[in-house]
């Protein structure tokens, strides 16, 4: 067995023994019903995509399918029970398990060598930080972290040794096709990569144009069907989600803070979001969910405009918050594992500027959007990982 393949094994079976422990053993675990989990357990009991809020409102695209789609197999086995939880916890928690032992590959793929991917590794494996959003498996946040690590992997391999055939345009195509009906918000960090991949291809153009158009068109094809039943069920076209203008909405009105779970505790949240509030649920039932969430994108425009200083106030705070999260216990921790990331992501552009120009992409095009809305911890977990990878980098600078 070679020392990468011993590296995966050995993280992956310490980070899963330490996250199963904590959520079985010490039952450090909390039971939910946020939307995607309404969504899962409709998907078993209906085979509908349907009803995320307080109450039965019909179809949605409140979240991307992927992820209820993923985890309505636990809830059609086990019911809407316990342990059906449990099942999603301990599933969560082993997918988080295999983001640490991915690390040393994604460390040899960016070309830093297998050492600094298994310090960072075994670090994360062993201080698991961010358990809750890691597995819980509320929200797709592990699922999204592991498919911006593959497409990392993968991209600095492509970099290396670029292929411009059909066969692997298609490839790519598939494969961010998928990762967009998991997590559409990765799409920025998509344009990212074709920017630098543009660049570095840039002496044969028309054969980069032509894999590019044979991508889009793979990608516009996977999409498709989503596509069709949102048109059909929903009444609009829309990329993948729907609910942009109910988060912009939320994270931006008077009293708003930064922080997602500063503005569940207030009254706004109570009375405005429809999972928490069955009058809001009511009237998607009236109107649709499409007409509500449009409703919602102008109610938030409007008082963009009216208050451009408040809305730049919050947007430079909430960029803030989502490197700096305003978590109760251990922030000085967080705080500081956020500040040794980017010396370390500054040392490594001294060692590697396309390395350090990858992942930065990933960072700042993941982060992007949680400049314009409401932020905590779970939504900086898909980018945690790269974060652990850059102590790791500096802790073995310094060793």
């Amino acid at each position: 067995m070679s020392i990468s393949a011993k590296a995966f094994c050995i993280i992956l079976l310490l980070a899963a023994a330490v996250r199963l422990t904590l959520v079985f053993g010490f039952h450090h675990y909390e039971i939910g019903r946020p939307e995607p989990i309404r969504i899962a357990i409709s998907l078993a009991a209906k085979g509908s995509f349907a009803d995320p809020y307080a109450i039965p409102t019909g179809p949605t695209a409140h979240t991307a399918p992927l992820y209820p789609a993923l985890i309505a197999p636990l809830y059609a086995f086990c019911g809407d029970a316990r342990r059906a939880d449990f099942a999603r916890f301990a599933l969560s928690a082993v997918a988080a398990s295999v983001e640490y032992a991915l690390l040393p590959l994604v460390a040899s793929a960016l070309g830093l060598g297998l050492w600094p991917g298994i310090l960072a590794g075994l670090g994360g494996a062993l201080i698991p930080l961010q358990l809750w959003p890691e597995c819980m498996g509320e929200f797709e946040t592990t699922w999204t972290a592991l498919f911006l690590e593959l497409v990392t992997i993968l991209f600095a391999r492509f970099l290396r040794a670029p292929r411009l055939d059909s066969k692997c345009a298609v490839r790519w195509g598939l494969l961010w096709g998928v990762g967009l009906l998991l997590a559409p918000s990765v799409l920025s960090v998509l344009v990212g990569f074709c920017a630098i991949g543009g660049w570095k291809l840039r002496p044969g153009a028309r054969a980069a144009g032509r894999w590019l158009a044979v991508f889009s068109a793979t990608v516009l094809l996977v999409l498709a069907p989503w596509l069709i039943r949102n048109y059909r069920q929903l009444g609009g076209v829309f990329l993948v989600r729907d609910d942009f203008g109910l988060e912009l909405s939320d994270s931006n009105h008077d009293g708003a803070s930064p922080d997602a779970t500063e503005n569940m505790a207030q009254p706004y949240y109570a009375a405005e979001h429809p999972h928490f509030s069955a009058a809001a649920a009511r009237e998607i039932q009236r109107i649709g969910e499409l007409a509500f969430e449009r409703q919602k994108l102008r109610q938030a425009l409007a008082w963009i405009r009216r208050n451009p200083r408040k809305f730049g106030s919050l947007t430079i705070a909430r960029a803030w918050t989502f490197w700096f999260p305003r978590v109760p216990r251990f922030r000085w921790v967080f705080w500081t594992a956020t500040a040794a990331a980017f010396a370390g992501l500054v040392l490594l552009g001294v060692y590697s500027r396309l390395a350090a120009a990858v992942l930065a992409t990933v960072l700042a095009g993941y982060s992007a959007v949680y400049c314009v809305i409401q932020n905590s911890l779970r939504y900086q977990h898909p980018v945690w990982w790269i974060q652990v990878l850059l102590m790791g980098w500096t802790a073995y600078l310094i060793l």
